[in-house]
């Protein structure tokens, strides 16, 4: 019986389609951050007359963002796609 409520306290079983799905949700988040440290970094000061634009800010700006492009891309690589079974009929 004690065993039925420690269930009842655990999540379901993850199944492939959850951690594709949270793969990409987390794939999402960095790539707004990437566009907002590009957006708020290098954009905004060039439209508006907030500050200036030092080559210093404007290179840490991009590379910050183009970090988190790069890890959103790693997240999205983890996402397994299933074997095409049109190409698999005409190579086997």
């Amino acid at each position: 019986m004690n065993k039925d409520r420690l269930m009842a306290l655990l999540p379901p079983p993850q199944r492939s389609k959850h951690k594709e799905d949270r793969y990409k949700a987390i794939a999402s988040v960095l790539q707004t951050f990437a566009l907002s440290a590009w957006g708020l970094g290098i954009v905004t000061p060039l439209i508006s007359g907030t500050g200036p634009l030092t080559p210093m800010r404007a290179v840490t700006c991009f590379f910050l963002g183009a970090a988190l492009e790069a890890i959103s891309l790693t997240f999205l690589a983890y996402i397994p796609y299933p074997e095409d079974k049109t190409e698999a009929k005409t190579n086997g």
